[in-house]
């Protein structure tokens, strides 16, 4: 399983941005530094979610209201440049081995259309309204398949990302982890939590909701609940949530289908299968 599966998997250092056949892994305290410089209070505040919002319109159904929550320490905003400035996704920590992993959507580290990793990448546990009790993480590795990166399959909208470790620390050691867990479908009891749009959430916090995932299709799940507008891209599907931990089982994030939706009252995942438990192996090999 942590063999790696050649023309399905890319891991892409980010210090030289080099062809996927010659990628390695490469470590850079200089460039993690850049990183974590570029993102001043001022870029974090200016940053909007990638790809723009997500339409509010009204369903006609019961639908629940995702509300204000203090959040979790394993999950946080994560900021990059794409290239077209500053922009905010969700990630959260997920367990491996070397406790060094995020987890996201892939189009959050991925620009399918120019064909271009984003740079100047940070993870910010628990990030609320500027403040950043964790501190910030800058990430160096990230991991899609390939069949992603090429076909912009929305049944591997997502991918894994290493964050260097900071002050002689990992952050699974820091902030703790989620556990990855496959074939969980519709029906799951699931927190799903969040960054929001700040045009849409002024208060610049994340959201929590729970409730049911239900089936989409074959291989994508949907979950209802207003509020998760664009910037929660990312956002963990938790089963088995501990609030004391404030981690669980990680069975989804926002993605895959319309890139996780069009709307703000329903989001999509893709279902984790032992594609997703190999390419975090992968990740983790090549961390």
């Amino acid at each position: 399983m942590k063999a790696l599966l050649c023309g399905v998997l890319t891991a892409v250092p980010l210090l030289s941005y080099v062809p996927e056949a010659s990628a390695g892994v490469v470590t850079s305290a200089d460039q993690g530094a850049a990183a974590v410089a570029y993102w001043t209070p001022e870029r974090m505040a200016r940053a909007t979610p990638l790809g723009g919002g997500r339409a509010r319109f009204g369903t006609g159904m019961e639908v629940p209201v995702a509300r204000s929550v203090a959040g979790s320490r394993v999950i946080g905003a994560l900021f990059f440049n794409s290239g077209s400035g500053g922009h905010y996704c969700t990630a959260s920590v997920v367990r491996t081995p070397k406790r060094n992993m995020l987890l996201t959507a892939a189009h959050c580290l991925y620009n399918e259309g120019a064909h271009t990793w984003h740079r100047h990448i940070v993870f910010v546990p628990r990030y609320s309204a500027g403040h950043r009790p964790y501190g910030t993480w800058p990430v160096w590795l990230m991991v899609a398949d390939k069949r992603w990166l090429q076909h912009g399959d929305p049944d591997l909208d997502f991918a894994f990302a290493a964050v260097q470790i900071m002050a002689g620390r990992r952050i699974a050691d820091v902030v703790g982890a989620n556990t990855l867990e496959i074939n969980q479908g519709p029906g799951i009891r699931v927190v799903v939590a969040g960054y929001p749009a700040k045009e849409n959430y002024p208060a610049d916090r994340p959201v929590g909701c729970a409730g049911r995932a239900a089936r989409q299709s074959r291989t994508q799940m949907r979950f209802d609940c207003h509020g998760f507008y664009g910037g929660t891209s990312g956002s963990p599907w938790l089963s088995d949530y501990d609030a004391r931990t404030q981690s669980g089982h990680v069975v989804g994030v926002i993605g895959g289908y319309q890139e996780g939706g069009s709307e703000e009252w329903r989001s999509y995942s893709p279902i984790f299968t032992d594609d997703t438990a190999r390419l975090l192996n992968t990740a983790d090999d090549r961390a």
